[in-house]
């Protein structure tokens, strides 16, 4: 053997080295799936920890709407809602018309919102509109206190002119809104170079967080009485076209002493099971067993609302309307 020469490696050694490798790239590899699905498994945590609260928040709300229609539209009639004994789903179903028309307009605002606060943003820090900006800023701010304070005067005493549909809480969310932008504005023009300090005081922030809670709650307020009168409008229309609603005939085993314009007629066959025929009936709804009907003509000062137990006693059939 020669002393200067290297052996050679051996086959097994190479292949031993490269299964190494093999095996190390694999385990990494495997680190990082396992990572990625870590990170994945974590954004979909957060992202329900977020959307479950919100779409708890909306189902409450879009049942309190739905029950303030549903409350308003009833006491039209002179009943009490709870005499049906509407279910949550029939609440929620009702909320569609009360919550649509909101939605969009606080949408359209919120655009409109985050348009004015871009422009604001892109000008903020120019020292040639630096004392247009500041004297927008105070107008507006005194503007909105005014405002507020006119909407809290109204809330509690009766003014002496009128006001519009939805004025009260119109007036307190978009004063306190328009006035903590504009403070928010002053307080970024206050700074040297127009940025935003770093840490804010502890008294604007609050300042800031009960500003927000009090437009909320105005939205609210607002909705709330949109819901109500919206009830109450389709009350009326409904009143208005009730000759085109179904007519329904009401057959009695003993007399009901319904009043006129409903029509009594008794039956004189003495093998017939019910004795007593009502006409001049038109049918509103039919909820938890019960008949909610009204007499022909109905009219809010002088008509009278008629419920009806679902029970053999009674039969009841429905005509088509005109």
């Amino acid at each position: 053997m020669n002393p200067g020469r290297r052996p050679a490696r051996r086959p097994d050694a190479r292949r031993s080295r490269a299964w190494t490798a093999r095996s190390g790239a694999a385990r990494r590899k495997g680190r990082a799936t396992a990572t990625t699905g870590a990170d994945l498994s974590h954004s979909i945590v957060q992202w329900f920890a977020i959307i479950a609260p919100l779409s708890t928040v909306a189902t409450a709300l879009a049942f309190w709407f739905g029950w303030t229609m549903t409350a308003t539209r009833t006491a039209y009639f002179g009943i009490d809602q709870s005499i049906l004994e509407y279910s949550t789903v029939d609440y929620l179903l009702r909320s569609a018309d009360a919550i649509i028309v909101p939605a969009i307009s606080i949408l359209l605002i919120t655009l409109a919102c985050i348009g004015i606060h871009a422009l604001t943003a892109s000008i903020i820090g120019r020292s040639s509109l630096y004392r247009y900006l500041l004297f927008g800023a105070w107008t507006i701010l005194c503007a909105g206190v005014l405002i507020t304070a006119l909407a809290v005067w109204v809330m509690f005493e009766e003014p002496p002119f009128a006001t519009p549909f939805l004025f009260e809480p119109a007036a307190l969310g978009s004063g306190i809104a328009v006035s903590a932008y504009a403070f928010w504005v002053l307080r970024r023009l206050a700074t040297s170079d127009g940025d935003r300090p770093r840490r804010l005081p502890l008294w604007e922030k609050l300042g800031y967080v009960c500003a927000v809670l009090l437009v909320v709650l105005a939205l609210f307020w607002a909705c709330s009485l949109y819901a109500g009168a919206l009830g109450t409008g389709r009350s009326r229309e409904y009143a208005r076209e009730l000759a085109k609603r179904p007519s329904v005939v009401v057959y009695s085993v003993q007399s009901l002493a319904l009043a006129s314009p409903v029509r009594e007629d008794r039956i004189s066959d003495p093998d017939a099971k019910y004795h007593f025929k009502y006409t001049g009936l038109k049918f509103v709804t039919r909820s938890a067993d019960k008949f909610f009907l009204l007499p022909e003509g109905w009219r809010r000062d002088t008509g009278v609302a008629i419920i009806l137990d679902d029970n053999p006693e009674y039969r009841v059939e429905f005509l088509p309307g005109g």
